[in-house]
């Protein structure tokens, strides 16, 4: 086993440098040692399932072989003397106090991260700015490089959130001349159930970096904002810091003159001393302070959720396809009474097999939220009770909802984009707009969150036009666009099957689909599908490029909600499934990833391209319909050749027909396109098979009578293709289609110079004589009518009968003995 440790009391440095060195030997084992740094074990908390590490006590130390230190280069320092039994470990260390080479330790392990092309998540990416932040003093110390610069901007690029580096970072200026001051004028009141700071001073003379006080209170009481009021002479200054967005600090230092941003504002407020100012800030704050963006937004639901009364086996049962890790526990109204972990279940059914009752193993004690709650105050209940999801209740404490820790790592790194009014306006034109904006303002009215979702959004990233407007409502759409309709007027088409519904206004006509989550029971399957919120509805998406979401509600016009990094993926032109069994769930997103690749010049991942060529047989598990469809859909936007040479670099064409393509079975397929043959998808599956001599497994894709006749002539032109002469030739071939013989005249460097005589002969062959005509002779009808007829046919291509007339003597003369 290969260790990889750093220094006791680990700070966000060294929990950075574990991260990163598992990133570049991710079959080494990352130890945390017992004793972690306050911020550290708090970070820890929240995003404990980001990442992989044991504790000391879990780590088998006799199987130790090798170590790796980071951030520090002795046993003792990294608290593992005690452990060690064995001197023959091989011993590495990546320790910048020993190289001084870079401000922070994390820098020497971005280095090959950034070489490699190693890819890092936004959490990944933020825990790697704490460190590197954390240990350069936010590269202001005199240590810092351009190394550590360039780690920083490398971390940009890749997702680092800087509010969340600001919320775990914190300044020391206890020796400030006013902290002392201000510290014992903290006054903690609550004002529209937001927790504020306030602090007062007057000072005769000008003290500088003031700010640095403010968020030292700040970081050390952790409200949700902090007011910070110092006179001076004949005005008062206002300083301020939030960490809700809903205390909007920044509206209030724009209404007394000044400005600033969510988080840290700052104004003057000229000739005013302290006790005005600080009635006139205190005014304002009561009256403007709002829940931004409520849970709500990020709650999931509906709620897998249990009886007391059920037994743990029982509860396994119904859970076991589920991927939670814990479930509220209700009574018989719906309300919460307790929490059920899957550790607990667990451990009762290997117990006992379950047979208890879920009140009996339940945690009785519960903390709930409403709706209408803050992010914030879920954030700070989780941290503050260790605890991983928070029930969400109705004020009578009936079950609405559920957030849990990827509630708000999501919200956090999926809310820092939005789109101006004027730029939607600019996509979708001013009457497609005007609707946009009367379906948000009514989705506040009716409490329902409204999004852009999908391939539209897309296209507006890229400034490609779009032709339709679809909309994902988290409820009932159906209902959602009736109640459109009775305000705005218009007409609506329901689809209830489908959980979908149509609004047509004025001639614009906008698709509601009710937001869904999607379970697949085999691969290949088509999913069970039930209602949820947004982001589940992105996660079930195919590609990252297509899980992007812009918010409509008026509170939250034009926000952009991108938790699979969707926008990145397309500045870099990339195609990325979001999960490993993407393919295995839908092995036709393969083929629609390679249509986008084509369509926007994009290429997939190398991650997706190794998912794709190891589905294995996932694709024995689709119907052939659905392969077509998806081929069609390739045609309609003349890909077709193209995609089948692109699916050949995956086990596509040896999964479905036994055969791999080959460049030769490529330049056929094109052959065929240029002869513009009916049933081309048929035909060039049949190259395909052809080549490899295996026709036999077309019979499952002849899904029409015209394949199907295809296949049959086929199969007869390989049997009589080596016949001497044309009429001999049309003795067997009189009835195929033209299209099977143009599939063996377009065979590349195979020239067959009597079929392709026929088929021509065939082409300007007109026949001279019907069956009307023999009865006109005096012939009665007979099964010997083909016979004569394709007789007279293989005459014509000798050039013997070139007129009717020369044929219908032909009839009189050679069949003088049958009986007119």
């Amino acid at each position: 086993m290969k260790l990889i440790v750093s220094h006791m009391n680990l700070d966000f440095d060294g929990l950075a440098s574990l991260v990163a060195a598992h990133k570049l030997d991710p079959k080494a084992v990352v130890a945390l040692p017992p004793s972690l740094g306050e911020r550290v074990k708090q970070f820890l908390h929240l995003y404990t399932r980001s990442f992989e590490w044991f504790t000391y006590k879990q780590i088998d130390w006799n199987n130790v072989r090798a170590i790796t230190y980071v951030d520090c280069s002795t046993d003792e320092r990294a608290g593992i003397a005690s452990f060690l039994s064995l001197n023959e470990i091989e011993r590495s260390y990546i320790d910048h106090h020993q190289t001084e080479a870079t401000g922070a330790n994390i820098t020497l392990l971005l280095q090959p991260i950034i070489q490699n092309g190693i890819k890092i998540t936004p959490v990944e990416a933020t825990l790697f700015g704490l460190g590197l932040y954390s240990d350069t003093n936010r590269l202001t110390n005199e240590t810092v490089t351009i190394a550590d610069l360039e780690a920083a901007a490398f971390l940009h690029v890749n997702g680092m959130n800087l509010k969340v580096i600001h919320e775990f970072l914190q300044a020391h200026v206890g020796e400030h001349p006013l902290f002392e001051t201000l510290f014992n004028a903290v006054d903690i009141q609550t004002i529209a159930e937001k927790r504020i700071v306030f602090s007062t001073c007057i000072a005769d003379q000008y003290i500088g970096d003031i700010a640095a006080v403010v968020e030292e209170i700040h970081s050390l009481y952790a409200p949700d904002a902090t007011i910070v009021l110092c006179q001076l002479h004949h005005h008062t200054y206002m300083i301020a810091r939030a960490t809700s967005a809903d205390v909007p600090i920044q509206i209030v230092a724009q209404q007394l003159g000044g400005n600033g941003h969510d988080y840290a504002a700052s104004a003057i407020c000229r000739n005013e001393p302290l006790a005005k100012a600080y009635a006139t800030v205190h005014r304002m704050l009561t009256t403007c302070i709002q829940v931004k963006i409520p849970i709500r937004s990020i709650m999931h639901w509906p709620v897998l959720a249990f009886s007391a009364t059920s037994t743990a086996a029982e509860v396994f049962r119904s859970s076991k396809d589920s991927s939670y890790k814990g479930f509220p526990v209700v009574n018989d109204n719906n309300q919460v009474i307790g929490m059920l972990t899957a550790a607990k279940l667990k451990q009762a059914i290997d117990l006992n097999g379950g047979i208890e009752l879920v009140s009996s193993i339940m945690s009785k004690k519960v903390h709930t939220l409403k709706a209408t709650d803050s992010i914030e105050q879920g954030k700070k209940m989780m941290v503050e009770n260790v605890i991983g999801r928070i029930p969400i209740c109705k004020n009578d404490g009936t079950l609405e909802g559920i957030i849990t820790r990827s509630s708000i790592i999501s919200n956090q790194f999926n809310h820092s984009a939005h789109y101006s009014a004027s730029e939607l306006t600019r996509y979708f034109g001013v009457k497609p707009f005007a609707f946009l904006q009367k379906i948000g303002e009514l989705a506040d009215e009716r409490n329902v969150q409204v999004f852009i979702v999908g391939g539209i959004v897309r296209d507006l990233i890229l400034n490609r036009p779009s032709k339709d407007i679809d909309l994902v409502v988290e409820g009932d759409a159906i209902s959602f666009a009736t109640t459109l309709a009775t305000h705005f007027g218009g007409e609506v088409q329901q689809h209830n099957h489908f959980l979908t519904a149509t609004w047509i206004f004025q001639n614009v006509s906008i698709d509601f689909v009710t937001a869904r989550k999607e379970h697949y029971r085999k691969p290949g399957a088509l999913p069970d599908v039930q209602p949820a919120r947004i982001n589940d509805d992105l996660a079930r998406r195919d590609f990252a490029i297509n899980a992007i979401a812009i918010s409509l509600n008026a509170s939250r016009f034009g926000d952009i909600l991108d938790p699979f990094q969707g926008r990145q993926q397309i500045q870099t032109k990339t195609i990325s499934i979001l999960h490993p069994l993407s393919f295995i769930e839908d092995p036709t997103r393969l083929f629609r990833a390679l249509r986008f690749a084509k369509r926007l010049d994009f290429q997939l991942s190398n991650e997706t391209k190794e998912q794709a060529k190891s589905m294995g047989n996932a694709l024995k598990t689709i119907s052939k319909q659905r392969v077509y469809h998806e081929l069609e859909l390739s045609q309609r936007e003349s890909q077709l050749p193209w995609l089948f040479h692109a699916l050949s670099e995956y086990p596509v064409w040896e999964t479905l027909i036994g055969a791999e393509m080959s460049e030769y079975a490529y330049t056929h397929i094109q052959q065929l396109f240029r002869a513009n043959v009916s049933e081309s998808i048929f035909l060039a599956i049949a190259a395909i098979a052809y080549q490899r001599h295996s026709l036999t497994a077309l019979h499952a894709f002849a899904l029409t009578k015209l394949s199907k006749k295809l296949l049959a002539d086929i199969q007869l032109i390989e049997q009589h293709q080596d016949e001497t002469s044309l009429d001999d030739l049309h003795g067997y071939l009189y009835s195929v289609k033209r299209d099977a013989l143009l599939f063996f005249t377009t065979l590349p460097n195979k020239e067959n110079e009597l079929l392709l005589r026929y088929r021509k002969a065939r082409e300007q062959l007109t026949p001279l004589v019907t069956g009307r005509d023999l009865i006109a002779l005096g012939f009665k009808p007979s099964p010997h009518f083909s016979t004569w007829l394709l007789a007279i046919e293989k005459r014509q291509l000798r050039g013997e009968i070139r007129t009717k007339t020369d044929a219908l003597a032909w009839i009189s003369n050679k069949i003088n003995k049958h009986e007119r």
